[in-house]
């Protein structure tokens, strides 16, 4: 179960939301509350919770100051951020803050607890992915002292696993190669030539592949604006989004979703 902190100023509001979580089955415990943002804070720091509702117009301290500053403390909690606020601008610096999704207020029941259960799911799989590295590693039980004689074949194929993964798990936010060698612990020109001999690819070239996957999964299951899509598969432009999906998939996306969708439904 995943302790929950609802962060807004509006009483009737909050009573509403925890109405819609408790209608149903979702893996969620405690549910906790935060009339603004100081106190959502002094409260993160208390009692850690999995998830987070959170309101951008709040008294003291706005949501996404809130956002930011949780997270400079080391905040590891999903995010869902709801705002009467539709502006662009507003879904860029959710997304930046960290935040997950972007409802816009109001939102409905279905769209909630829709959001709700793909928080919990991609924790369930961070917590499954951690307990099966850990019992590798309990199996192996190797030291680093062992995992630096491996031979230099095998150490190429983990190091390209591990690039791999860096990117599937963070493909949704702005980074490149200059991170992704960071992240490694790798210089660029290593992890370039590894990935390359590999894999026959370039790093690059396989972060834009994942979000372009991704961007397809997205906009043939979803009807969020392109500008959001592009945002959350880690494009902070949609019109370098838009051009980049034209050139890997010959279309653009509005043209991709609609041949999706008529694929999947059939013409009517």
């Amino acid at each position: 179960m995943y302790d929950l902190l609802l962060v807004e100023d509006e009483a009737i509001e909050r009573e509403t939301l925890k109405l819609f979580i408790r209608r149903h089955d979702l893996d969620i415990g405690a549910i906790w509350e935060a009339g603004n943002g100081q106190e959502a804070l002094e409260l993160c720091r208390k009692h850690p919770v999995a998830l987070i509702i959170l309101d951008i117009n709040l008294p003291v301290m706005d949501g996404l100051t809130f956002l930011e500053k949780a997270r400079s403390e080391g905040l590891k909690s999903k995010a869902l951020v709801s705002s009467a606020y539709s502006q662009f601008e507003f879904a860029v610096r959710a997304m930046q803050c960290g935040a997950v999704d972007f409802l816009v207020k109001p939102v409905s029941e279905e769209l909630l607890v829709s959001a709700l259960e793909k928080m919990i799911e991609r924790l369930k799989q961070e917590e499954a992915e951690k307990a099966a590295v850990k019992q590798i590693g309990d199996y192996l039980k190797v030291s680093q002292s062992v995992l630096a004689t491996v031979p230099p074949e095998d150490s190429d194929e983990a190091t390209t696993l591990k690039v791999k993964r860096y990117i599937e798990a963070h493909y949704s936010e702005r980074i490149g190669l200059d991170e992704i060698a960071e992240a490694t612990g790798y210089s660029k020109f290593t992890i370039s030539r590894i990935f390359k001999n590999v894999t026959g690819d370039s790093v690059v070239s396989y972060l834009i592949d994942y979000r372009m996957q991704k961007a397809k999964e997205l906009l043939s299951m979803t009807h969020e604006p392109v500008r959001i899509v592009a945002f959350r598969v880690g494009y902070s432009d949609p019109n370098y989004f838009t051009w980049t999906f034209k050139k890997q998939e010959g279309l653009s996306p509005l043209a991709y979703r609609a041949k999706a969708l008529k694929q999947r439904f059939g013409e009517r």
